[in-house]
């Protein structure tokens, strides 16, 4: 009896360490966007967006931005010093990725079109250099759930 129980309790543990991940993902020809989540907002008018962009062709991609029904306005930014500040479109490197993540780029929806909450969905389209877009349809979780899954690197 206690090898029976030890054993399902090891498997429990194995299989919640190994959950997929609960954030949006996406791909067109070689980009492809993982783990996109949006924690639940503490504001009416804005939300962060994080997320992680893979480009696995041959060419270097750039991110342009971004649109969003639920917003009236996507913008890029970056923690710099502790502040944030508006960001250069960022080049996705050829075979490479480029992490939208708390304390680095991330999106933020201005001007929310309805307040966001833990189990709502939103659709982004991520655009790009050569008239390239992603369209995700990305979660709003707890903020513990969105950056539990966003890749440590």
């Amino acid at each position: 009896m206690i090898r029976s129980s030890g054993t399902i309790l090891l498997a429990a543990l194995v299989a919640s360490a190994c959950h997929p991940s609960r954030g949006g993902r996406a791909s067109a020809g070689a980009l492809t966007v993982t783990h996109a989540v949006i924690p639940a907002p503490t504001s009416r008018s804005e939300a962060s967006v994080f997320l992680v962009l893979e480009n696995g062709g041959d060419t270097a991609a750039v991110f342009t931005g971004a649109l969003t029904p639920a917003a009236d306005s996507v913008l890029l930014h970056r923690l710099v010093g502790g502040l944030m500040q508006p960001a250069m479109p960022p080049v996705i490197p050829s075979h490479g990725y480029l992490d939208f993540v708390p304390g680095g780029y991330h999106l933020m929806m201005e001007g929310l079109r309805r307040p966001l909450a833990p189990g709502d969905t939103v659709t982004l389209d991520l655009r790009f250099d050569a008239s390239r877009s992603l369209t995700v349809r990305v979660p709003v979780l707890t903020y513990t759930d969105a950056v539990s899954d966003l890749p440590l690197r």
